[in-house]
């Protein structure tokens, strides 16, 4: 078993990574709200506005999340620099 010390996050790795997870993440809870189990406020809504209202939630839960990511990765160098510490990651070799 080997130790690794996570000194620092990449930003940009976050930033090309996520987007697409928060993506897909959100046009799945996107569904549930807007078509599978719609909330009051959705349910008095035709089928395009629904379908608007989907695209938007996803867009705009997308670009919130990454930001947040973004930022918990900013804070998390700032602080390892700060304090000179890390987060110790505990790695196995597959057989």
């Amino acid at each position: 078993m080997s130790l690794y010390d996570v000194k620092k996050v990449q930003v940009s790795s976050v930033l090309k990574v996520l987007p697409i997870v928060f993506a897909i993440l959100g046009a799945t809870i996107g569904l549930f709200t807007f078509f599978f189990f719609p909330t009051d406020l959705a349910t008095g809504l035709g089928f395009g506005a629904r379908l608007l209202s989907w695209a938007v939630f996803v867009v705009l839960y997308t670009v919130i999340m990454a930001l947040g990511a973004i930022i918990v990765a900013w804070l998390y160098n700032f602080v390892a620099s700060k304090f000179n510490t890390s987060v110790v990651v505990s790695l196995e070799v597959k057989e």
